[in-house]
Formats: C-alpha cells, sequence, structure tokens
C-alpha cells in the first residue's frame, strides 16, 4: 500500500480546520444577525405603538385630551331657543340630547314643536337651573311628554305654581339629581362640570341657579342660568375655570349679573343673551353690553335675531347667522327686576 506523504496530510489537515472556522464564523455572523432582526423588530413596533397614541393635550383650556378621539369628535349642536323673557337651550352631542331650561308655561308649546321637529324624543338629562317660571314653567310638559332619564335641579324650594309643577311630575324622569359643585356627566364625548349653586341657602332666587361648564374637544360653553353677583364671586374665589369660548349670559344681560371681574375671567369669544324683545326690565342692560364689547366678544341675542344654533366639531364653532352688531340695551323702560316674571308666583 502506498503511503500518503506527511505534508499532504498537513494540507488535508489546515483545509479541514480553516473550512471548520468559516463554518463557525459563519454561524456567528447568522446568531448576531438575528440578534439585530430580533432587536430592530422590537424597536420598529415599540415605535408604532409610541405613534398610535398622540400626546395627551390636557394642559390646553378645558383639559381636553384628544388621545381618546384621535381628535375626531361627534358634532355638537347648542340651540339657544326664542322663548321669549326666559331661557332654554337644547344641546345634542352625537345620538344623546339634554334641555336647560324650558322657559315659561307661554313658550311650552314652542319648545315642544321645535324638539318634535329636530326628532328629539328622549333626553339623557333635562335641567331646570332654578324655579323661576321663566325657566321652568313648561319644564312639567317636557317631563310629561319626553322620556327623562336623569332630571337636574337645585336643593330650592319655591311657593309658586310653576315650583308645584315641577316637582309633582320630577318622578316621570328616571332619576332625579340635585348637582354639587364638581359634579361632572357626559353627554356624547362631551363633558359637563357643575360650577354652582355652591350653597342652598341663598337669598336671592337667582343664586340657586345651576351653572355647568361643558367642553367639547377644545370648545367650551358656560351655561349660567340667572348666577347673580354672588354666585359669579364664589365661583371665582373658588378658583373654577370659569375662561370658555361660548358664554350663554347670565340672567337675559341683567346688571345684576356679569360682574366685570367675572367677565374679565371668562372672556368670551362668543356671547349669547336670550331675552324678549321689547321686555319690560330693559335686558339687554347697557353696562353688560359695553363689558361685553370691551372684552371683543361676539353678540348674539334672541330678541334681535331668533333662535340661535352654533356647532362644534371639537375644534372650532360655527354658527347659523352672524353676530348681532347694534349692542342695543332693551327698549323697554326699565323696572325694578323684583317684579320681573322670573320672580312672580306663577
Amino acid at each position: 500500500m502506498k503511503q500518503v506523504p506527511d505534508r499532504d496530510v498537513d494540507i488535508r489537515g489546515r483545509s479541514h480546520g480553516i473550512m471548520e472556522e468559516m463554518i463557525n464564523r459563519l454561524r456567528e455572523k447568522k446568531k448576531a444577525l438575528s440578534a439585530v432582526l430580533i432587536v430592530l423588530a422590537v424597536g420598529l413596533l415599540a415605535l408604532a405603538l409610541i405613534l398610535s397614541f398622540p400626546a395627551n393635550k390636557s394642559g390646553e383650556k378645558g383639559g381636553s385630551s384628544e388621545s381618546a378621539h384621535d381628535g375626531i369628535y361627534k358634532t355638537l349642536e347648542v340651540h339657544f331657543l326664542d322663548v321669549g323673557q326666559g331661557d332654554a337651550a337644547l344641546i345634542i352631542c352625537g345620538d344623546e340630547s339634554m334641555l336647560i331650561d324650558a322657559g315659561s308655561n307661554d313658550s311650552a308649546e314652542y319648545v315642544k314643536k321645535y324638539l318634535e321637529g329636530h326628532g328629539i324624543t328622549k333626553f339623557k338629562y333635562a335641567v331646570g337651573t332654578h324655579f323661576d317660571s321663566d325657566h321652568v314653567g313648561g319644564l312639567d310638559e317636557i317631563l310629561s311628554d319626553f322620556e327623562v332619564e336623569t332630571l337636574l335641579i337645585p336643593d330650592q324650594e319655591r311657593d309658586t305654581k310653576s315650583y308645584r309643577d315641577v316637582i309633582k311630575n320630577k318622578n316621570k324622569a328616571g332619576k332625579v339629581v340635585i348637582p354639587k359643585v364638581g359634579d361632572t356627566f357626559t353627554l356624547g364625548d362631551a363633558t359637563l362640570t357643575v360650577f354652582a349653586p355652591a350653597r342652598n341657602d341663598y337669598e336671592e332666587s337667582n343664586d340657586f341657579s345651576i351653572v355647568l361648564r361643558l367642553d367639547h374637544g377644545e370648545d367650551s360653553f358656560l351655561f349660567t342660568g340667572d348666577a347673580q353677583e354672588e354666585s359669579e364671586k364664589e365661583m371665582l374665589a373658588a378658583g373654577l375655570d370659569v375662561h370658555v369660548d361660548v358664554l350663554k349670559v347670565s340672567h337675559h344681560g341683567s346688571k345684576k349679573s356679569s360682574i366685570r371681574q367675572f367677565l374679565e375671567t371668562v372672556v368670551p369669544k362668543y356671547a349669547v343673551v336670550s331675552c324678549a324683545k321689547d321686555n319690560d326690565y330693559g335686558h339687554p342692560h347697557a353696562p353688560v353690553l359695553k363689558r361685553l364689547r370691551i372684552l371683543g366678544a361676539q353678540l348674539f341675542r334672541t330678541d334681535e335675531q331668533g333662535t340661535i344654533v352654533c356647532y362644534s366639531d371639537g375644534h372650532s364653532i360655527a354658527w347659523n347667522k352672524a353676530p348681532s352688531e347694534s349692542w342695543q340695551q332693551g327698549r323697554a323702560p326699565e323696572k325694578s327686576e323684583d317684579d320681573g316674571v322670573e320672580n312672580k308666583a306663577a
């Protein structure tokens, strides 16, 4: 048998060793590549998760956050109904609706027809801000003719027919709530926060008014009922965030409300006055109009423009008509508001 020379054996051995080393290096590179791919995949997954949650905008006005909606909100409608010398506001957000006040007994049929004309058959909330007849005179008919899930009323008693009618019909609602400052409620993707009343022992009936702040995305509203100076000062002293885009001007534009310090804190872009044309009280009063004009608010008035509707998409507010440009106080001779329709035993 022919022997293989030692030199050939050595070459073959070295070749075999080189091959094994190359194979080992390839295995190590493959492991390293796999590790890199895993790290890259984890990084991409983390980035995708971060991008799927937009930054929280809770520091913006009203404390709204777009993270739950990706900045897309259901349309919010606010209808300031022309009920003469009184208040009634229909609010619709998505498929939920609420009513803040219902005007006087004289306007009850108009309010019901308006609601029916807009397809309203039920309310998540109905609010009687306080028991003056120009705010709750028609509320008993709303409770009788519409489904109301929750009725919000203040802890107030009045020796009037309007008060007795509401109390008689209140249990037709699913439940009755006497709200406290800080309570919150939801309507569609809007949030309502109770700002007043802070007490239940006011001398003035108007100061019992339930005051509600509504936040819808970046847009905000303040519904004040007939809250007067005492209630306004309490809200300011409590540090409540009354700075909003839309202000429903309190007490039909009476000078007993809308004190300078309050309006300068609200600084509304838009102000809505609900009152009757040539009403007996001279509403809205000149001092209130002057304060609003100095602040640069755009003014809307039911006495001049009828029913007014605004729309919010959570980022901006639009109106169904142009602002009033008259800035004229109520034309009728002013009489004492203590004898006004809102305080009659009706």
